[in-house]
């Protein structure tokens, strides 16, 4: 974990894909009643679509992250009580996306070494998850360097992810907001 971090109703987890964000987000809200907000969830049954990955796959990317920030105002301005908001991992690129998160949520970035979201990610072969890549590994590494500082910027918390389980992760979050 890092520094300090502002209070908020909202806890928002990012990352990179497969570092845990909706598993945790799950377990967190689950251990302290907070409501569970999983962002491209919000987006797919907007658009009438079973994932995230159906939208890309349909609209594209630019509409996809058009749809996600639109999504995100929403969530955000409904959030009443106590939320966890499972973010997409892409969500990071669009700079209205990171202002708004950062304004409006204590923001904590699950981190994994790539090896284990490759891993991960070898395991979730014919999920209905968003492809980042084509499977190049250069391309995934690329993305990472891309993302990475994006996500340190933004993050009031950072925890690392390898070697810990859902619920260990969300007893290290308990309380951030």
């Amino acid at each position: 974990m890092s520094g300090p971090h502002r209070r908020s109703v909202v806890l928002a987890l990012v990352g990179l894909r497969c570092s845990g964000k909706t598993t945790v987000g799950r377990a967190l809200a689950e251990r302290t009643g907070a409501d569970f907000v999983d962002l491209d969830q919000v987006v797919a049954s907007r658009t009438g679509l079973r994932s995230a990955g159906e939208v890309i796959e349909a609209c594209g990317l630019e509409r996809f992250r058009d749809l996600e920030e639109q999504a995100l105002v929403d969530v955000l301005a409904s959030a009443e009580c106590p939320m966890v908001l499972a973010t997409g991992g892409g969500v990071v690129e669009r700079s209205a996306s990171r202002e708004r998160l950062g304004l409006e949520a204590t923001v904590a970035w699950l981190r994994a070494p790539l090896a284990l979201l490759r891993q991960r990610m070898a395991g979730d072969q014919g999920t209905s998850r968003p492809i980042i890549t084509a499977g190049d590994e250069d391309e995934f590494i690329s993305l990472e360097r891309q993302r990475a500082p994006l996500l340190e910027a933004l993050a009031d918390e950072v925890v690392e992810v390898e070697g810990r389980d859902p619920g260990e992760l969300a007893a290290l979050l308990d309380g951030l907001w």
